[in-house]
This record gives C-alpha cells, sequence and structure tokens, in this order.
C-alpha cells in the first residue's frame, strides 16, 4: 500500500493575484505601442525617400528645360547658318519637288519620291 501524499491546503500556499484581463491588456497596448512606433517609423523614412526623389525630378525637370532651350537656340536659323559657316560646309532647304513625303495608312504606303535638280 502506497503512502498517502499530503496535499498542502489552500491556506498554505501563497498566491499573487494578478487578473488575466489586466495581463492581456497590457500586452495589447505594449503591441499597439510598439506598431505605433513601427508605423511612424516607417512614415518618416517614407517621407524622406519622397522629399529626396522630388528633388531629383526637380533638377532633372530643371536640366531637361535646360537641354531643350540650348537645342531649339541651336537649331534657330541664325544660329544654324553660323554653325555652317563655321564648318564650312555650303547647304540650304530642299526645293519642294526634293521632300519626300510619307503618308500612314492603308491607302498609300509608297513615298513620293521626286529627285529633280
Amino acid at each position: 500500500m502506497k503512502k498517502r501524499q499530503r496535499t498542502r491546503s489552500r491556506k498554505a500556499q501563497v498566491r499573487i493575484p494578478f487578473p488575466v484581463v489586466l495581463a492581456n491588456f497590457l500586452v495589447f497596448v505594449a503591441v499597439f505601442g510598439l506598431s505605433y512606433v513601427w508605423l511612424c517609423a516607417r512614415c518618416d523614412m517614407l517621407g524622406q525617400e519622397i522629399k529626396r526623389l522630388e528633388t531629383v525630378q526637380r533638377d532633372t525637370r530643371r536640366s531637361m528645360i535646360n537641354e531643350q532651350d540650348r537645342w531649339s537656340n541651336l537649331l534657330a536659323p541664325a544660329n544654324l547658318d553660323r554653325a555652317l559657316k563655321r564648318h564650312k560646309l555650303v547647304m540650304h532647304l530642299p526645293d519642294e519637288q526634293q521632300i519626300v513625303r510619307v503618308r500612314s495608312g492603308a491607302g498609300t504606303s509608297v513615298a513620293a519620291l521626286a529627285f529633280n535638280k
């Protein structure tokens, strides 16, 4: 026969009461707080990235406008004549008969070509 084990009475055990609802609430607050901090950090990082990309876009647009201005200045008739003279090239605009016209569409696909000089 086994010896009978003594069970401690409830009064002898020392228990610290801690409600489960309070523990769940504290865990929820901690998780919510950490996710809020992570979200704020992510938003700040994305905001800085957007500012950087806007600066790059602004600089690129500015350089594009400058290049377009330079190109249009180079293609001005007076500047084009000056460049041709500087490179000692003799060129003139073509006559109407020398212009090739290409029409797109189903009707005609062959260009009208006439070289009469």
